[in-house]
């Protein structure tokens, strides 16, 4: 429910239709006084050294919710989508908790040795990939997959679909995500050991680099993490590095290298890139691992 509309609610429930401002936070006195000012059809009066709010037109404003709030929370059944609820609320699915309650796992393998189990199943994704090009996973809350190897998580499509730049040593698998690590999958990593060892290759530019923070903030305590740094990443950097993606991360880029200091997640080549890439004025992107 939006401030407006839960403070709209507190009006037509008050004796009267009239409220003093107390009655309401910082941002809902904001945001009656924009909607006194667009509809007329509440007043805000000074009384003394108070000011108090007062319903003008109940018919009006009963209306108004019920465009904008077409039903209440308590009419609504419990196993309505979270996003199907806030536009029942708010005519908004991304009003109030627009989160998933789970995840797809995108994974890629090749060694028949890689297991993923639960208590009672068992899953082989390289003989999915064998036979359909990856295995999917579905995850939520509370559930107890976990493998017997390295996961990487890669955040571009690119070197998902065409793998010969994996070292030679590789023999885990490989997960594909978009952008920002999705929050469910960072809650199920929290939760219990994964996989032995947990590699995040990202893009290294602010994006990457806070995703990186958000895991080693997240992971079990059992878990191990390890950043990837692709083959002479700093002469990439260099001869490579994007100028437009830096000036549009920076700020999220040295708020993660001053996370990693401060919790003692630093190293050598953090700081190294830190350095060159304020130096040069460039982030470099997972592609570049092909040049």
């Amino acid at each position: 429910m939006s401030t407006l509309i839960a403070s709209l609610n507190r009006l037509l429930d008050s004796e009267g239709g009239n409220l003093n401002a107390s009655a309401f936070t910082k941002k809902q006195k904001q945001e009656l006084e924009d909607f006194s000012r667009t509809t007329r059809l509440i007043t805000i009066t000074k009384i003394g050294r108070s000011t108090q709010y007062q319903i003008l037109n109940r018919e009006s404003i009963v209306k108004y919710i019920d465009v904008r709030q077409p039903f209440l929370e308590t009419q609504l059944d419990s196993t309505i989508p979270t996003r199907s609820r806030n536009i029942a609320l708010d005519s908004d699915s991304k009003k109030g908790q627009s989160t998933h309650d789970s995840c797809y796992l995108l994974i890629k393998a090749w060694d028949d040795s890689v297991v993923w189990q639960d208590r009672t199943n068992t899953m082989h994704p390289a003989k999915q990939t064998e036979n359909f090009g990856l295995a999917a996973l579905c995850i939520t809350s509370d559930q107890c997959w976990q493998t017997n190897t390295p996961i990487w998580f890669i955040e571009n499509q690119a070197l998902f679909d065409q793998n010969d730049w994996l070292p030679d040593e590789f023999d885990g698998c490989l997960i594909y995500y978009s952008g920002q690590l999705p929050n469910v999958l960072l809650k199920w990593l929290a939760e219990r050991k994964r996989s032995p060892e947990i590699v995040l290759f990202p893009d290294y530019d602010g994006v990457g680099l806070s995703n990186y923070t958000r895991l080693l903030n997240s992971l079990h305590a059992d878990s191990a993490l390890r950043f990837y740094w692709m083959p002479d990443w700093e002469y990439k950097l260099e001869k490579f590095g994007n100028a437009e993606v830096w000036q549009k991360t920076r700020i999220q880029f040295e708020n993660a290298i001053q996370q990693l200091e401060s919790v003692k997640g630093s190293n050598d080549n953090f700081e190294k890139l830190a350095q060159l890439s304020q130096f040069y004025g460039r982030t470099l992107e997972q592609e570049a691992i092909w040049l």
